[in-house]
């Protein structure tokens, strides 16, 4: 029977710094030649940069018409007053945004990746691209497929919101103080501004300035924010797990939630979004980190070994940290592994479930003091001769 590995087997740091000799059962081969490899990596470098181009063109210039939305012209939520940088408790300007999306996340996986390989006891699946004489290494094709899907995905959520701000046309809070409207050019009886040209009853002419405070919904800062917070943070979640630091991984994961909190509160402290643009872009940002990271990607490669009946001793590979280093160890030879077995039921071949069992083959969930595994056995087997049981 085929099954993966649990969890415990794939954290960062694993029993191998110990030096014991453990039993595991005989993994399968895992090298194999791909020959897409190269023209993958290639498709996925044009793709960033179609990317990269529509989103420069949405973002930066003014190719890209607006929807020029009616508004009231004495609506009290759009006459906020329009900050300056000075006036902010709290300030992101767009170049910090777009330094720390692109750094922070794609550094995380950087670090997490050479702690992977450094201290990771799993086995290696070694790739050839198209030849048995290049190997492309295991930390290579890791980072390379992080960072791309990490890059994608946060230009993919910008490209959604600025599509969604030129089509909706919402106003930014303090849209009012800025166009300076002149209620002589609203229609009665509601007072709206003229259609189809709203920007008619404005008297300030500042098309760039316009621009901007016409498109509000859904918040840049709050999408992009949420996006590399949650992406983040389910990458430490999945590839950091150490036993002796169990606070570390909670305290990383909070801090990007944190920023991510700032950054968009922020908008609304100084009236540059509403409060439905924030709560919308998050919902955009997460949904797309989460996709990204449970769907497309697999942070722990799962490596399928079959289980036999007799176990093999084998020595549990060791990383190339303590292959380099040997750290002082101390032994416990008090402290002895128990094992819980639990019993799962197991349907007749017509679907019924039997209450009696005995003598059939079983599926047991084995657990002991340091890890879990899952395993198919055969129950112990009555003795005729004896009374007893042999295993």
């Amino acid at each position: 029977m085929s099954v993966p590995p649990s969890r415990a087997h794939s954290e960062v740091f694993s029993a191998s710094q110990y030096g014991g000799v453990t039993t595991v059962p005989p993994p399968r081969p895992r090298s194999y030649i791909n020959y897409f490899i190269f023209p993958s990596a290639v498709l996925h470098v044009v793709g960033i940069a179609c990317l990269a181009a529509l989103w420069y063109y949405l973002r930066f210039t003014s190719v890209f018409p607006y929807h020029h939305r009616v508004f009231y012209c004495r609506d009290v939520h759009l006459y906020k007053p329009n900050f300056v940088p000075e006036d902010f408790n709290v300030y992101v300007s767009y170049p910090l945004l777009y330094t720390l999306a692109f750094t922070i996340p794609p550094l995380v996986i950087l670090i997490g990746e050479v702690m992977f390989w450094l201290f990771s006891t799993k086995p290696r699946k070694i790739v050839y691209a198209n030849c048995g004489e290049c190997p492309v290494h295991l930390f290579t094709r890791r980072l390379f497929r992080f960072v791309i899907i990490y890059l994608a995905g946060l230009l993919i959520v910008q490209i959604f919101v600025d599509t969604i701000k030129l089509m909706t046309g919402y106003q930014r809070p303090y849209f009012l103080s800025l166009c300076n409207v002149s209620i002589t050019a609203c229609t009665a009886p509601l007072e709206h501004s003229p259609s189809p040209s709203p920007h008619l009853a404005c008297n300030y002419r500042g098309a760039d300035e316009l621009r901007y405070a016409w498109l509000t919904f859904p918040s840049l800062h709050a999408v992009v924010s949420s996006y590399a917070a949650c992406f983040a943070s389910l990458y430490i979640y999945y590839m950091i797990n150490l036993r002796g630091a169990p606070l570390l991984r909670p305290l990383l994961i909070f801090g990007f939630i944190g920023l991510c909190i700032v950054d968009s509160f922020s908008r609304i402290n100084g009236y540059k979004n509403h409060w439905r643009d924030i709560w919308v872009a998050w919902v955009i940002g997460v949904f797309m980190a989460w996709f990204l990271c449970y769907c497309v990607l697999c942070f722990q490669e799962v490596y399928h070994v079959t289980v036999e009946r007799t176990p093999i001793v084998q020595e549990e590979r060791v990383s190339p940290f303590f292959s380099w280093f040997r750290l002082p160890r101390v032994q416990a030879p008090s402290v002895k592994e128990e094992y819980v077995v639990y019993e799962e039921d197991v349907e007749r071949a017509d679907g019924t479930m039997p209450r009696h069992r005995r003598n059939r083959d079983r599926q047991y969930e084995v657990t002991t003091t340091t890890e879990s595994f899952h395993r198919t056995i055969s129950p112990p087997q009555q003795n005729q001769q004896n009374g007893g049981y042999q295993y």
